[in-house]
């Protein structure tokens, strides 16, 4: 098996960067500037501005170029400090941009850095998202040395003095986010767009009942349909049962055709060879994870030995959900493929970290759809640092069952 893994990661699919544009969300109290900073860096009247607070209700975005930077989206927010249970509803659709940015900025003013920015912070730390401060109005209230001393030595950030009426402020503001701007902002934010082309078809095969509550769709499947209508691609789902009469039939020809990872080995013996297929979870693995990794530390199952310590990294809270399952199901898997006398370990991501990360010899990530990429990035990273081999759930499900081979290969072309 192993020798069957001797991959090329050089000629794996993986898009230009210069194709993709930085997500940078704007947060910050009711009235204080927020959308007026989004105008100037749009160069127009992209947001609603208004005297009175709590203006912007939704989270609004838009495209612009920014000079040295290029082609951003920019994410315009409601208040922090919003209150009642119509506010409370727009903190939390804010809270849901940090799921889709790369860098945030803070816009404070009359020098306030208080509890609502400190929580935010703290959102940014768990999302990994790395920020700066911006302090508006100061052409009203002068940012106070002391200020910008607290709050640049306590979260290591630059905080920029600001002020809307002053144009060339921004260039100092640009100046600033061109440097922290993480490398990963410019990959693809697209789950297939790299894979898919306009027109082609994906098919997205169930099960004969459906598995989410109440007969829906799962979220995956969800995710992945619109990410391949934004592609202008064609999607049909349809019931893995009548995925063989189908494939003799339908043209054109589906570029990918993705399965549920229980039915995947039987649909492969059933399909014909050239069709191209996967699995939600191996989808979703690439999309989210460190897919190069995986490919290259998954395989190393095959050499875990007798008293071989495995950390599972749990990022699910609710023991009655399937991500908390995870941890189970993968013991099982691990201990059936690899016949061996394991030792386990199971720590919740979220909780005071582990400080010995040699003491194991594997790590795998359970519950991984729960985080994004940005957070797998960083919690992957000590293990990866000790050469640890790291992976994820659904990938070591893929490996085990014997169906890692032909569903990771649509990615490999």
């Amino acid at each position: 098996m192993t020798e069957q893994l001797n991959i090329s990661f050089n000629t794996l699919n993986l898009a230009d960067k210069t194709e993709f544009m930085p997500s940078i969300g704007i947060f910050g109290r009711k009235n204080s500037g927020k959308s007026t900073i989004v105008n100037l860096f749009a160069g127009s009247e992209v947001s609603e501005v208004a005297k009175n607070s709590g203006t912007t209700k939704e989270p609004f975005k838009c495209n612009t170029t920014l000079e040295g930077i290029g082609r951003v989206l920019l994410y315009d927010t409601s208040g922090i400090d919003d209150y009642g249970e119509s506010g409370e509803k727009r903190v939390a659709k804010t809270m849901e941009v940090l799921k889709v940015i790369d860098l945030a900025i803070i816009v404070i003013t009359g020098n306030l850095f208080a509890e609502p920015e400190k929580n935010l912070v703290c959102k940014f730390q768990e999302y990994s998202i790395p920020f700066i401060v911006i302090h508006n109005k100061s052409d009203l209230q002068e940012l106070s040395p002391v200020t910008k001393r607290q709050v640049e030595t306590a979260y290591q950030t630059n905080l920029i003095e600001f002020s809307c009426v002053n144009s060339h402020s921004i260039s100092s503001v640009i100046d600033v986010l061109r440097n922290v701007i993480p490398d990963s902002a410019y990959e693809s934010k697209s789950i297939l767009g790299n894979i898919v082309s306009k027109n082609d078809l994906v098919i997205l095969a169930t099960p004969e009942q459906l598995n989410a509550p109440d007969g829906k769709l799962t979220q995956p499947q969800i995710e992945i349909t619109r990410d391949l209508l934004e592609n202008s691609c064609m999607s049909l789902l349809v019931k893995q049962k009548e995925l063989p009469s189908l494939l003799e039939t339908i043209i054109p020809k589906p570029k990918l055709t993705i399965l549920p990872t229980s039915s995947f080995k039987q649909m492969e013996e059933l399909l014909p060879k050239d069709i191209q297929l996967t699995t939600y979870g191996i989808v979703m693995s690439r999309y989210r994870g460190d897919f190069i990794q995986y490919l290259e530390d998954t395989p190393k199952l095959s050499s875990l030995k007798d008293n071989d310590n495995i950390l599972l990294m749990q990022a699910a809270s609710d023991s009655t959900s399937a991500e908390y399952k995870e941890q189970e199901l993968v013991q099982t898997m691990i201990n059936e493929y690899s016949h061996k006398k394991l030792n386990y370990t199971v720590a919740k991501i979220f909780e005071k970290p582990l400080t010995n990360c040699r003491q194991f010899h594997f790590a795998i990530i359970c519950g991984s759809y729960l985080l994004t990429k940005n957070q797998i990035a960083e919690i992957i990273k000590p293990y990866i640092d000790c050469n640890i081999p790291v992976t994820s759930f659904d990938m070591v499900n893929a490996y085990t069952k014997g169906t890692f081979l032909r569903s990771i290969s649509p990615f490999l072309l």
